[in-house]
């Protein structure tokens, strides 16, 4: 699955499975359950962002209940000059 990784908001669900390695647990792999990309739209911007929040609020509830109860919902939101 190749996954946009220039937009400018990224939804992603998943969970990860780790492994003993020398009596040391570790990452082993991401399961990817929900990717989800947006650009941003410069004229409605406040509205873009609820309607993603609520995408994120609506998979945190959908996965609540899922079988591996370790689900990971992040939002990653991208800002030119953030941190300059």
């Amino acid at each position: 699955m190749k996954m946009d990784t220039d937009a400018d908001y990224v939804l992603e669900a998943y969970w990860l499975d780790y492994k003993l390695v020398d009596n040391v647990v570790k990452r082993d792999k991401k399961h990817m359950l929900a990717y989800i990309t947006f650009y941003k739209e410069y004229e409605n911007t406040y509205e873009q962002l609820e309607e993603i929040l609520a995408l994120r609020d609506a998979l945190i509830v959908a996965y609540r209940f899922h079988l591996d109860d370790n689900i990971i919902v992040q939002l990653t939101i991208k800002e030119e000059m953030v941190n300059a």
